[in-house]
């Protein structure tokens, strides 16, 4: 009995060190952002639907749309896909999508590079996104943007969700 007992102190004890370490490697990430920086989160429910005016894409996939989210985050999106990549051994044929995505507010823009991974039978995308630049009232802005969402029935407009952090100066 006291071979389990120390067994799960053990455990218990490398536990709260895992959990240290990964709150200290967290708190160094959001020091990254400058010790001046100020973060919100942010939530937001996007509506896209394919394009072709003004679609920089090399691949022709281009989706414009609205945005409306909370501490005022709204207004209108532009994605532009770079390439569609077959993921490597991967038996469900999913795609992996890298693309720019451009936010656009009353108090200006953030600009995101994002990285998808589309699976094609089901018609639904989950992306990471880092914010790489800023204007107006997210000049210098950082942070990141998680998406999740699908392809509508009538196979042209797409709907998801967005969480994350935006970090300004």
């Amino acid at each position: 009995m006291r071979t389990r007992t120390t067994k799960s102190k053990v455990l218990a004890l490398c536990l709260m060190f895992a959990v240290a370490a990964a709150a200290a490697g967290a708190r160094g990430a959001v020091e990254t952002q400058g010790p001046a920086a100020q973060c919100s989160s942010v939530f937001a429910v996007e509506q896209y639907a394919l394009t072709t005016t003004d679609c920089p894409s090399p691949v022709g996939f281009c989706a414009a749309g609205t945005f409306k989210g909370n501490h005022g985050f709204r207004g209108n999106s532009f994605y532009s896909a770079v390439s569609f990549d077959a993921i490597p051994s991967d038996s469900l044929g999913r795609l992996v999508v890298p693309g720019v995505l451009t936010y656009t507010t009353d108090g200006g823009v953030i600009n995101v590079d994002d990285v998808s991974v589309f699976d094609v039978a089901r018609g639904t995308f989950a992306g990471v996104s880092r914010i790489v630049s800023g204007t107006g009232r997210f000049a210098g802005a950082t942070g990141y943007i998680f998406t999740a969402g699908r392809v509508l029935p009538d196979g042209v407009s797409f709907s998801n969700e967005l969480t994350g952090e935006i970090c300004l100066p």
